[in-house]
């Protein structure tokens, strides 16, 4: 049994993360953009997500709701497992399943990451 790669997936999946999980994901930081020089049309997206991530584990924003954290997180996890859906030593279509909870969860968080750039540029403009 095959599983679909959708919005679904991706709230089942994020119910399960914790703060531990955020941790995890930041501190494979690194590692988690480095694979994501295939997939260079997310790079900057994602360091946002990262940034997010980070002001609001350090509490300097917490305007954004748990369920997208929690998407974020799921999202740049699943970019750390080299066996998901689809494996990533396959080539090309290794990496789609990948694009795919990336473009789901951007547009899922998309009013979220809205709210915090514009957070960020008034908070960082002086």
């Amino acid at each position: 049994m095959s599983k679909k790669i959708d919005k679904n997936y991706i709230q089942k999946n994020r119910n399960k993360m914790n703060d531990k999980d955020v941790d995890k994901a930041l501190s494979n930081e690194d590692q988690i953009k480095e694979k994501l020089s295939v997939l260079g049309k997310f790079k900057e997206h994602v360091t946002l997500l990262f940034a997010m991530l980070k002001d609001f584990k350090n509490k300097k924003y917490t305007e954004v709701p748990w369920q997208s954290i929690a998407a974020i997180t799921f999202a740049l996890l699943y970019l750390l497992n080299p066996l998901d859906l689809v494996p990533d030593f396959i080539p090309i279509v290794g990496y789609l399943d990948d694009a795919s909870i990336i473009g789901l969860t951007l547009k899922m968080v998309a009013e979220d990451l809205e709210a915090y750039k514009l957070w960020k540029e008034k908070n960082h403009s002086t």
